[in-house]
């Protein structure tokens, strides 16, 4: 899972943009990704949301994580996230279902 924050420079409706029309048709194409959800963050009334999108990326093991992320594709998302991204942080997380 990974918090991302927009360029400054962005509205939040261009950021959404790029990140739906340019950026996550290459992301999705890296390989051994299992699964790619975006997560648009909504600005709440009266106040600047702490991040600005939340982006899913699945995996079967971290093995898969490190291929995708040093093949051709991998390393074009990542260059490409420095073009509509202030910031970025990364989280590597176990769910647990409870219900």
């Amino acid at each position: 899972m990974i918090l991302l924050n927009k360029k400054e420079n962005m509205t939040d409706e261009t950021f959404a943009e790029y990140w739906l029309t340019t950026h996550a048709p290459s992301a999705k194409k890296m390989p051994r990704l299992r699964k790619y959800v975006v997560n648009v963050v909504k600005r709440p009334p009266n106040k600047a949301p702490e991040y600005n999108g939340v982006v899913e990326l699945w995996f079967d093991d971290k093995e898969s994580i490190r291929t995708a992320f040093a093949s051709p594709e991998g390393q074009a998302t990542q260059k490409d996230t420095e073009k509509f991204t202030s910031k970025i942080t990364t989280m590597h997380i176990e769910g647990h279902p409870v219900m």
